[in-house]
């Protein structure tokens, strides 16, 4: 069954992304749990064999659907870093292709959601016409490195957030309705990534939003920094990759010639938005530097990804594929 085969069954369908492991999903589990009791709503986590762990939480949550991949294409190790950034991009594609909700909300595992982010999802899209919303990311762990970490890639959706018509929403705090989301099935049938999916739906004349009410909390585990520069760099050339496959020579070119300037610009937008949040002198001077470095390699590996372009269509194997392997508990 997938999204487009089927009408709404639920009110709500909540898919979460294997990124931290089994405890991190347990939390987060448990969080959302009282918030479905009460309605028509399923909770859906795709899992495969580099997440197998995630497996022994059914018998503990016997109400959520743990649909099993065998197959990930690209992603089939994920201890290189391009490859685990496009696992959790098949896993979100086979758990949208399974969701049956009249709204289809996203998050990972390493957020807990606010104890009535469910209900303010609901409100939201009963009372705004827009395609998509999203709200605030908050992270929760007071170190540097995951300030650092949280400001280059949340800290647009920091709190305090106003309500806004928003260019970007992240997919650890999102929503959609279900006929926004069928209008762009082509472009995440085999790997959903928010920036194409998004671009799709503007071009379709849809509206993205920021809505505060929607409130989520980032547990990051302990992160090391030689570690995490590295996977910048792959995720950068990820992203550089996305972006290939829709421009041209030209416009290719002109980003890679613009990429030495990126680490200074984006360390200024981190910089506006510390200061909106109210961070001390003291707080911005740790947090700066080790930012500087994450972009930087965010930046190097935008330059590899222009330069070497995508990666080759065979490598990539549709989502139907995937879904064909895939099994529901019920």
């Amino acid at each position: 069954m997938t999204v487009n085969e089927s009408k709404a069954e639920f009110a709500i369908s909540i898919l979460i992304t294997v990124i931290g492991g089994q405890e991190t999903m347990r939390r987060c589990l448990r969080a959302l749990r009282p918030q479905v009791q009460s309605l028509a709503a399923e909770i859906i986590v795709p899992y495969d064999e580099w997440a197998e762990d995630i497996g022994e939480l059914k018998s503990e949550f016997p109400d959520v659907h743990f649909p099993f991949i065998n197959d990930l294409g690209i992603a089939a190790n994920p201890n290189v870093p391009a490859h685990q950034h496009r696992l959790c991009d098949r896993r979100r594609a086979v758990g949208l292709a399974l969701a049956r909700g009249r709204i289809i909300a996203m998050t990972e595992d390493q957020v807990v959601p606010a104890e009535n982010w469910v209900s303010e999802i609901l409100a939201a899209h009963d009372r705004l016409p827009d395609a998509v919303i999203g709200g605030s990311i908050d992270n929760v762990v007071d170190q540097p490195v995951h300030w650092a970490a949280y400001y280059c890639d949340h800290g647009r959706y920091g709190s305090p957030l106003a309500e806004t018509e928003a260019e970007y929403v992240s997919d650890l705090n999102i929503s959609y309705k279900r006929e926004a989301i069928e209008a762009v099935r082509d472009v995440w049938c085999e790997a959903y990534s928010e920036t194409i999916v998004h671009w799709a739906m503007r071009n379709r004349g849809m509206s993205l939003r920021l809505d505060p009410a929607l409130k989520v909390f980032k547990h990051r585990p302990p992160i090391n920094y030689v570690h995490s520069l590295n996977e910048r760099v792959e995720w950068g050339r990820v992203f550089a990759e996305t972006r290939v496959a829709s421009i041209g020579m030209w416009q290719r070119l002109l980003l890679a010639g613009m990429t030495p300037a990126l680490p200074i610009l984006l360390l200024l937008r981190n910089l506006k938005h510390m200061l909106r949040q109210g961070r001390t002198v003291g707080q911005i001077a740790l947090m700066l530097p080790l930012s500087a470095g994450l972009l930087s390699a965010w930046s190097w590996g935008e330059l590899i990804g222009y330069v070497l372009g995508e990666p080759k269509a065979e490598q990539f194997k549709p989502v139907a594929q995937l879904n064909a392997k895939a099994s529901r508990v019920e």
